[in-house]
Formats: structure tokens, C-alpha cells, sequence
């Protein structure tokens, strides 16, 4: 029976350590902190998500719970949502941190926590060399610009940022496994080294190439971490922003390589897979929907996701089911529509070097100055260039007054008298004016363009024949 005893207690107390290894313990000891309860913040992407709301009590915060929390930076919010301070949660989960409202973030006394050590350590150095630098750029201000100290200064400007660069490296290296290593290896760029052309100018072409393949160097992306930092987000927006072509083809190749780095890693497949797709839906960028087509299809069609509900993707399909036929480089789809005169008008029997596909409506105020730009160009272009006026409205009576009133010299006809089905759905309108410009073999080279860009649109096209 004793042995039996010494067993349980032996399988009682391993599972006491192991209940202890997951669960986290934090106390935070604001001076100054009055508020009855606060709010646990962290990063998420582009946004701040509150976690808990958790009691205060003279000042004592207590994080208490029986799973771990994920890794991240975090955050304390007062109750009328000011954010306090930042500070990490790593694989350390049990420890202290002291400071108040009157001091400065990198006053904070931490125990139990290296990353926070590191952290707060950091933040210390950081503001030092912050007020060595405005103090040297203070005077800086006040000398000549041939002013022989001009240099040495900027020098030693130089220098504290190198310093600074090197703290940061130091802590990569002696503490690889830590958050704060991880933190830092979000912020890094990548050194590019010289490049040269054989005349010995310097390769830009090189440089770009070397940048863009050793841009994601530091992060793993497979590492879901990463999306709780005030930085992966931001690194992310740059990449698409500034350093990928803006093409959809190009765009369209990094994100499946981007996608196929996160190893699985549900968390940050799932925030791709939600930044890519609602990123090129809602673009205004032309051309940028082939984008979404691709992210529909290739990511959603014939899957199923924990965190989409089923109709919410049915809907995106249906939608990148019209848009595909709508994309830039296809065949417009038929129209065949009854003209003023009750004749039914086919879009592709209609002869013209370019041809300008119009939805508007009489009661539309941003319609009729559309119109107005249009029937300018119309009127003054020496291109073969032909009007498919489509009409929106009801009241057929106005809209023949309204082309009679000024002397629209187009093919107009009545949207609502079709053989083709509903042109809502069939081109993808659902406002006015919008503006589609097709090459005479009724190719979309353009859509969804103000008026007054038509003519750069048809000189381009013109251009990229000739060529």
C-alpha cells in the first residue's frame, strides 16, 4: 500500500511540473496604476488584438492561465485604452516586471524572463544612443556645411548607428533561441554587396536581383512568431509595395512561393492566405483581380478552412467565376442588346479599331460628366474608335432625350432589353459609370477607367503592336 502511495504521488507530482511548464504566471507591478482592470494586448499582423481583461489590484497585475500563451509582443492597455508598456512573452512565462506609469519603458526591473532582460536591456541602449545622436545632430544644425566638424560628426553619427546595429547582432548570436533574437531578425535587411558593371559602374540591376532573393533571409516563414511582432507585417507590405514588379503575373509567383514557406504552419498560411486575398480583391490597381482569381482557385477552390465560413466562399467563388471571363487580355463577353429603335445590336459585329464599352444612367451626375470627357474624345480623335453605349435606367423616354439633348453620336442601347442575359453579372457592374476599352479583335486592353484616360490606353496599346 506504501508503494503504492509513493507511486501516485510520484505520478501526481510529474504532472504537477508539467502542468506547471505549460501554464504562465505573470505578475506586472505598475506604481501609479489605479484602474481595477487592464486589458492583455498583442500584435497581430497589421493590428493590435486584446487577449484578456484581467483584474488590477494597487497596482498589481496578475496573468494567470493553465495553457501557455503564444509567443509575441505584448501589451498592457488602462482601461480608458491608453497602452502602458510592451514587453515579450517568450518560452519564459513565469516572471516579473516593475515599473510606473511616471517612468520611461526602459526603466522597467524584470526577474524570470531573459527576453524581457534582453528586452528592456535593448530599449535602454536604444534611447541612449537616441539622445547622443539628437545631441549631435543639434549641432550639427548650427555649423557651416564646409565647416571642417561637419564631417567628424557625421562620423560619429555613423558610428552609434553601427553600434547599435551591432547590439542587436550580438544578442542574435548569443541568444539564437530567444524571442528578442527572433524580434531582431525581423528588423534585419539584407547586406548587399557591391556590385560593378565591367566599365566599373555600379550594377543597379545586380543589386536589385541580390536584394530581392535575400529579403526573407532572416525570417522563417514557416514560424508563425513572427506574426506577433510590430514588424512582419510591415516587411510583408514592403516586399508587394516596392520591391516585387508590379505585375500580377510576377505578384502572382511570389506569393505561391511565399505560401509554400510556411511549412504548413496553419497560423501563417491562414494570415497569408486572408492578407493576399482580401490585398487583391479590393484593389484599385487594373489588372490586379487576375490576382485574386488566382488566390481563389488556387487556395480555395475544393478546400475548406476552419476560420471561412462556407458561404462567405461560395460567394468568392461565384464572384472569380465572373471575373475570370472579365480579365484584361480576354475575349469581352456577347452582348446583344435592343437599340433606341427596338433593334438588337451584336457587340461583336461591330467594326472599329477600338471599340468603348459604356454603363451609365441619365440620373447618374458622375455618368454625365463621363460622357461629356467621352463624346470629347470621340468627337476630336482621328482613331477608328466606336461607342457601345449601354444604357442603366428604366425609363427609356429620358434616356433618349437625354442622347437627343446632347447630340450623343453613339451605338446606344437599353440594358434591360437583352437576349444575353443580365449585364449585371455578365460584366461584373454593380455602380456607374464604368468604362471597359477593347482592341478591335473585342480583346479587354482596359476597364474599369476614367474617360480621360482612354486615349493614353489606346496609344499604348497602339505602341505595344508596333513594337
Amino acid at each position: 500500500m506504501k508503494k503504492i502511495w509513493i507511486f501516485l504521488i510520484s505520478i501526481l507530482m510529474v504532472y504537477s511540473v508539467i502542468a506547471q511548464s505549460n501554464s504562465y504566471r505573470i505578475l506586472l507591478r505598475v506604481e501609479g496604476y489605479s484602474d481595477t482592470l487592464a486589458y492583455l494586448g498583442h500584435y497581430f499582423g497589421d493590428k493590435l488584438s486584446i487577449s484578456d481583461t484581467v483584474s488590477a489590484l494597487e497596482g498589481e497585475i496578475r496573468l494567470t492561465g493553465d495553457e501557455p500563451l503564444k509567443q509575441g509582443v505584448y501589451f498592457i492597455v488602462s482601461q480608458d485604452k491608453r497602452k502602458l508598456f510592451e514587453f515579450i512573452i517568450g518560452k519564459d512565462q513565469e516572471f516579473e516586471i516593475q515599473t510606473s506609469l511616471t517612468a520611461s519603458a526602459h526603466d522597467a526591473m524584470v526577474s524570470g524572463s531573459t527576453d524581457n532582460e534582453l528586452f528592456f536591456g535593448y530599449l535602454r541602449f536604444n534611447r541612449e544612443s537616441y539622445e547622443r545622436i539628437k545631441t549631435l545632430q543639434s549641432g550639427l544644425q548650427k555649423l557651416d556645411a564646409n565647416n571642417d566638424s561637419v564631417r567628424i560628426i557625421r562620423e560619429q553619427i555613423n558610428e552609434i548607428n553601427t553600434q547599435n546595429i551591432d547590439y542587436k547582432l550580438n544578442i542574435i548570436n548569443n541568444n539564437p533561441e530567444s524571442f528578442v533574437a527572433l524580434l531582431f531578425n525581423a528588423m534585419r535587411e539584407p547586406e548587399v554587396p557591391d556590385f560593378f558593371l565591367p566599365n566599373g559602374r555600379h550594377d543597379s540591376l545586380a543589386t536589385y536581383l541580390y536584394y530581392r532573393n535575400h529579403y526573407w533571409d532572416h525570417i522563417d516563414l514557416g514560424d508563425d512568431r513572427f506574426l506577433r511582432t510590430p514588424v512582419f507585417h510591415r516587411k510583408l507590405e514592403m516586399y508587394f509595395s516596392e520591391v516585387i514588379p508590379a505585375h500580377p503575373d510576377s505578384i502572382v509567383g511570389e506569393i505561391d512561393k511565399i505560401i509554400a514557406k510556411t511549412k504548413e504552419n496553419d497560423e501563417m498560411r491562414n494570415y497569408l492566405l486572408w492578407y493576399f486575398t482580401n490585398r487583391y480583391e479590393t484593389s484599385n490597381v487594373m489588372g490586379y483581380d487576375r490576382i485574386f482569381v488566382h488566390m481563389v482557385d488556387h487556395y480555395f477552390t475544393g478546400r475548406s478552412y476552419d476560420w471561412l465560413h462556407p458561404v462567405v466562399q461560395e460567394n468568392m467563388i461565384a464572384h472569380v467565376d465572373k471575373l475570370r471571363k472579365l480579365l484584361i487580355g480576354e475575349y469581352a463577353p456577347q452582348l446583344l442588346m435592343a437599340d433606341t429603335a427596338n433593334n438588337f445590336i451584336n457587340l461583336h459585329t461591330i467594326d472599329a479599331e477600338y471599340l468603348v464599352i459604356i454603363f451609365w444612367s441619365s440620373t447618374c451626375g458622375e455618368c454625365r460628366s463621363e460622357l461629356k470627357t467621352l463624346n470629347d474624345l470621340y468627337l476630336e480623335t482621328d482613331v477608328d474608335l466606336k461607342v457601345f453605349a449601354i444604357n442603366t435606367d428604366t425609363s427609356f423616354s429620358k434616356w433618349k432625350e437625354y442622347i437627343k439633348k446632347h447630340k450623343l453620336d453613339w451605338i446606344h442601347v437599353n440594358g434591360n432589353l437583352s437576349l444575353t442575359g443580365d449585364y449585371h453579372d455578365i460584366y461584373d457592374i454593380y455602380s456607374t459609370p464604368v468604362i471597359y476599352l477593347l482592341d478591335e479583335q473585342k480583346v479587354i486592353i482596359a476597364k474599369r477607367i476614367a474617360a480621360k484616360n482612354i486615349a493614353a490606353f489606346m496609344g499604348r496599346n497602339k505602341k505595344g503592336k508596333t513594337n
